[in-house]
């Protein structure tokens, strides 16, 4: 059970890190897109947010299952 946990706590963390990384992207595109139209700018802005939680919640999700890991 240690090796498992130690495993999706690594496999969770790549994830958050690509998903806050797109974030970070998408939010660079955002600010600094001068001639797009509102749906783009729309869509920009659902996906920076939708990956920012994305990334927050594997974040989270890493970081119980290296204390569950622990505590084992």
């Amino acid at each position: 059970m240690n090796k498992v946990l130690f495993i999706l706590g690594i496999a969770s963390i790549v994830i958050a890190v690509i998903a806050l990384l797109y974030a970070a992207l998408q939010r660079f595109g955002y600010y600094h897109v001068l001639d797009g139209d509102s749906d783009m700018y729309a869509r920009m802005h659902l996906h920076m947010m939708v990956s920012f939680v994305i990334g927050i919640v594997f974040a989270i999700a890493a970081v119980a299952c290296f204390v569950i890991r622990s505590k084992m």
